[in-house]
């Protein structure tokens, strides 16, 4: 069989939200030739551009695409439709470019693993703090066991002092939400709809990139790795799922914790990051920036300013070319899958009183900012430990659940 050239065709489900950005994406892909857009699912009109090539369901375009079918099936649809569509392209015999999160059990991350072995095809990620060097570069210094160490020229060398001792990776993501974020569908803010898990929570959405990062940097490549995550839930909005979240996934091995305080109630809306944190400095990356800020004991700044790989060129080039290695495949996220187990497998996260709950606009456009949570959340970081240890007024101890991963 020969193998294929040309630019590789890739379909795309749901056009909307993130869609509008893979569209965007493919746009320029095509202009320099190496992919082209041969069709698109979605349960709603879309942009009349795509009227000509646009199907309501994935069968349909692969009858209707003949021998022109998509080599690549980007999906990028509400959480609990990722894992029925992305094993339909599978058994078909292509490739997945599938958003994040991309599952809502871990159960179901072994699933679609084994489809694609089976199949002989690779599903990428959308995790897009992935496609940073930056990720790579905090990665490399963990591996060495103490900052500094990096050996230079592999991932670049990294002129400043020893940091000491790796103590913890923390993940802090400050962000604001209004209602109409959580309002913008019947998904949004949910747990479960109908029966099924969605897991839209602010650590499995919105800032589920930071996590996934903090868990690469860290070292923690597989579930087996995870020992504990323990989990604080707590909510400012009127929605089901949480906005304001303590986590700790406490490794089994020798890697750090990862720490993470994530809200999307903050009172100010801040780019996140991930830090690697040593007995004798510190390494922040601003993943969103691609930029990192070394410190040293003696307060000596170093910035750092790292390469990125766009996924979805990533996938394309695996695909006419499969010695070239996926940043973000499915397999990686393995130990996110186990951190989004976690947080569906404990309680319902508890609301936050409404005298902790500021309140500022109007109507749609209103967004809460809870009082204290920029200090209890650089606190939690600072300790490890969850906001209802440190006398966080607002804080709850019955809101705090530990999850250990399955052992068979």
């Amino acid at each position: 069989m020969s193998t294929p050239t040309g630019p590789v065709r890739v379909a795309l489900i749901g056009t909307r939200g993130y869609g509008a950005s893979h569209l965007r994406t493919l746009a320029r892909l095509e202009q320099v030739g190496t992919a082209r857009l041969v069709g698109v699912v979605d349960v709603v009109d879309p942009p009349e551009e795509l009227a000509g090539i646009h199907h309501r369901s994935l069968a349909a375009l692969l009858e209707a695409c003949g021998d022109e079918r998509p080599e690549i099936i980007a999906i990028a649809t509400p959480i609990d439709t990722h894992v029925p569509l992305a094993l339909e392209a599978l058994a078909a015999g292509i490739d997945v470019y599938l958003e994040k999160p991309p599952v809502p059990a871990l159960v179901d991350h072994g699933t679609l693993l084994e489809a694609a072995q089976r199949a002989g095809r690779s599903v990428q990620v959308g995790f897009q703090a992935r496609g940073g060097a930056g990720v790579d570069v905090l990665a490399a210094e963990v591996a060495a066991g103490n900052l500094g160490e990096t050996p230079a020229g592999s991932l670049g060398e990294i002129a400043a002092a020893p940091l000491g001792e790796i103590t913890e990776v923390a993940v802090h993501g400050a962000w604001q939400r209004d209602r109409a974020y959580y309002r913008r569908s019947p998904w949004a803010g949910r747990r479960r709809r109908d029966g099924r898990r969605v897991a839209d929570g602010v650590a499995t959405n919105p800032l589920a990139h930071a996590v996934h990062a903090g868990l690469a940097i860290a070292g923690i490549a597989q579930v087996q790795d995870i020992a504990t995550v323990t989990c604080e839930l707590r909510r400012a909005h009127d929605i089901e799922a949480d906005d304001t979240t303590f986590l700790r996934i406490d490794p089994a091995g020798r890697a750090p914790a990862v720490v993470c305080t994530l809200t999307t109630a903050a009172g100010r809306h801040e780019n996140p990051w991930v830090e690697i944190r040593g007995t004798r400095g510190s390494h922040r990356l601003w993943y969103t920036e691609d930029r990192s800020v070394r410190t040293g004991a003696d307060g000596a700044r170093e910035e750092l300013a790292h390469e990125r790989t766009d996924l979805m060129e990533n996938l394309v080039a695996h695909v006419r070319d499969r010695s070239v290695a996926l940043v973000s495949p499915l397999a990686s996220t393995a130990p996110f899958s186990a951190v989004l187990e976690a947080i569906q497998s404990v309680p319902d996260p508890l609301p936050i009183g409404e005298d902790w709950v500021h309140w500022h606009g109007e109507d749609e456009l209103a967004y809460p900012t809870i009082e204290g949570l920029d200090e209890a959340m650089t606190r939690a970081l600072a300790t490890g430990r969850p906001f209802s240890e440190l006398g966080v007024p607002w804080a709850r101890e019955d809101a705090v659940a530990t999850w250990a991963p399955p052992t068979a």
